[in-house]
This record gives structure tokens, sequence and C-alpha cells, in this order.
């Protein structure tokens, strides 16, 4: 996958995690019983909202050229926010099975984002500078 390509990718998804949590949210799909406190309603869509702020900004660097370090950053964000949420969740209790849900698949999907980042750089090193 190119370096703007998995950039993309984290973008969408970013911003599709950063719906499903306002959406939820307002349609009453996902409230404070489905994470441990203080997580509540008000913590689910102001993160919701930054992730799609978040998911936004990630575009909109795709859209350019993407340099080696800002995939490095961004691998290492991800991997990092991925062992937080799995050390979160086994750690603390007041997970519904959603709220569990949701947590691990982000975990999944951060990990995954991460090893295309990673190996993006070498493609990202090799482009030519805009």
């Amino acid at each position: 996958m190119s370096p703007n390509a998995i950039v993309r990718a984290d973008g969408v998804f970013e911003i599709g995690l950063g719906l499903l949590l306002v959406f939820g949210s307002a349609l009453s799909w996902l409230d404070a019983d489905d994470f441990p406190t203080p997580v509540g309603r008000a913590v689910i869509v102001v993160v919701g909202v930054a992730l799609i702020a978040v998911g936004v900004f990630l575009w909109r660097l795709a859209s350019g050229a993407v340099p080696a370090q800002l995939l490095r950053y961004l691998a290492l964000g991800n991997a990092v926010t991925a062992v937080a949420a799995i050390v979160r969740r086994v750690v603390a209790e007041g997970f519904s099975d959603a709220g569990s849900a949701i947590v691990l698949v982000t975990a999944g999907a951060l990990l995954a984002l991460a090893a295309g980042q990673l190996s993006a750089i070498p493609r990202a090193r090799r482009a030519p500078r805009q």
C-alpha cells in the first residue's frame, strides 16, 4: 500500500470510529453502561468528535507527499493506543459486550494500521519530494 493510501486508510478509520461513537451515543446504542467509569455519554461524544477531526486531518495530509517520519509517528501512535486499549480492557471492569467489542476491534485495527504504516516507510523514502 502506498504511503498516501495508508494515511488515507487511517483517516477513514478514525472518521468511521468517530461517527460510530457520536451516532451510537445519539441513538442510545452506546452509553455509560458500555464502558467503565468515568466514561459517560459526554465523553463518548467528545472522543467521537475528536476522532472525526483527526480523521479529516489525516485525509488532508495524505493529499500531499507523506514523509517517512510521519509514517513512523503514526505507527507509534497507533501501536501505543492499541496497547493502552488492550490493557484498559483487561484491567478495567465495567465493559458491556458492545463496549468490549469496540475496544478490541479498534485495537486490532490500530495494530494493522501501524503495521501498514511501517511497511510503507521504504516507499515514502523513495518517493520524490514535492
